[in-house]
């Protein structure tokens, strides 16, 4: 304390001066403080630790015993909301439900498989009768989650940092579909090779959609994607608007549950309302900075009836394969030697002896693997534990 003019001042100290990364970093330190400085400690705090271990990203996927609830009905999990879910049943109605406490920390996902058991819904007023809401009229819950099935795949992208290692996008699905414009926005086939390691980490059948191939020339036979039709995976060109390359896509997804993935604009939302008119998804356009405009903010679960189910995800910016095993990587680029793959970074990629060595048809890929090849091990484990 000092004294100035006849007040009692407090002193102020410069972060960092008056306290310890760990003491800042203790969740103590914030409830003691205003909100304002409590933010500005704990923002130095993470600058300053670095002792904090990551965490097990195999774990967090990890699922309750389902053994004691067998004997409870099944169904398909089709939208987590904010305290409850909705579920499909098998003559594909939908039901609403809670989940039960000790799923309440449990990551589910769209496609999940669950046992759950139908419970009394209160009434607001206790003078009134129970009331049990009508399937799928959006009222109260009306059964609760028991119980999460072993899921047969899970397709996962990497997340921001260790605090959360995975972002899930869908539970046993079958196929997985990137959608990519021939223009509007552009091609580009950096995506593509991130679901590629997506799908083949999940087990999926993959395909590439080229979505808008009215706006481009029969003659432009899209070179970008040479690679991988050299790799034999199935690319189906598309135009909703014109109604061409649609059929053969109706009956692949038949009797399957197939992921729609790809950036805000390349038209997934029309190609799901040409593939399955009763969705009547909103569609839009670019922004006036030449991207996608994102209509769809949630995934959407979507029978056909014809048979199958479509999955409809938001538009991504950016697809991460953080923490994704490198082996996957000589899958997705096959044409490498084994010995570049070990390492990509020790060749360098705008040396035209080290291209020519490697004697590379397409010598772009060796930038692209090198992205990938430091993105799967890119870990930050100096994370503040109590944010």
């Amino acid at each position: 304390m000092v004294l100035r003019e006849g007040r009692h001042v407090t002193r102020k100290f410069r972060l960092g001066q008056s306290r310890e990364a760990q003491d800042l970093d203790h969740r103590d330190t914030y409830s003691r403080e205003r909100a304002g400085e409590s933010k500005r400690r704990q923002q130095h705090a993470e600058r300053l630790e670095t002792g904090i271990e990551a965490h097990d990203a195999e774990s967090l996927l990890q699922l309750p015993d389902p053994g004691p609830w067998m004997h409870l009905p099944e169904a398909t999990l089709i939208q987590r909301h904010s305290q409850w879910v909705d579920l499909e049943l098998a003559d594909r109605s939908v039901l609403r439900a809670t989940l039960g406490g000790k799923l309440k920390g449990v990551r589910l996902v769209c496609g999940d498989r669950v046992r759950y058991s139908a419970v009394p819904v209160e009434p607001d007023d206790p003078s009134l009768p129970v009331r049990l809401p009508v399937r799928g009229d959006g009222g109260s819950p009306e059964a609760q989650v028991v119980a999460i099935m072993p899921r047969r795949t899970l397709l996962k992208r990497g997340g921001g940092d260790d605090r959360e290692p995975w972002q899930l996008i869908c539970a046993n699905a079958d196929e997985l579909w990137i959608c990519a414009a021939v223009v509007d926005p552009p091609l580009r086939p950096g995506l593509l090779e991130r679901a590629q390691v997506l799908a083949l980490d999940a087990g999926l059948t993959f395909r590439v959609l080229v979505t808008k191939r009215d706006r481009a020339s029969k003659k432009d036979t899209l070179p970008e994607l040479d690679p991988l039709r050299g790799q034999g995976v199935p690319i189906h060109e598309t135009s909703a608007l014109k109604r061409e390359g649609l059929e053969p896509l109706r009956a692949l997804v038949k009797g399957q549950v197939v992921v729609l993935l790809g950036h805000s604009g390349v038209g997934k939302s029309t190609l799901v309302n040409a593939l399955h008119p009763e969705a009547a998804l909103k569609t839009g356009g670019l922004t006036k900075f030449g991207t996608g405009k994102q209509t769809t903010t949630a995934s959407r679960w979507l029978p056909l009836s014809t048979g199958g189910t479509l999955v409809d995800t938001p538009g991504i910016r950016s697809l991460s394969v953080r923490g994704f095993d490198r082996g996957l990587l000589g899958q997705v680029f096959p044409e490498f030697p084994a010995e570049v793959l070990e390492d990509p970074l020790v060749w360098d990629a705008e040396d035209d002896d080290t291209l020519e060595r490697l004697d590379l048809e397409y010598p772009e890929r060796l930038q692209s693997l090198q992205r990938l090849w430091q993105e799967m091990d890119d870990r930050n484990p100096n994370q503040n534990v109590w944010r």
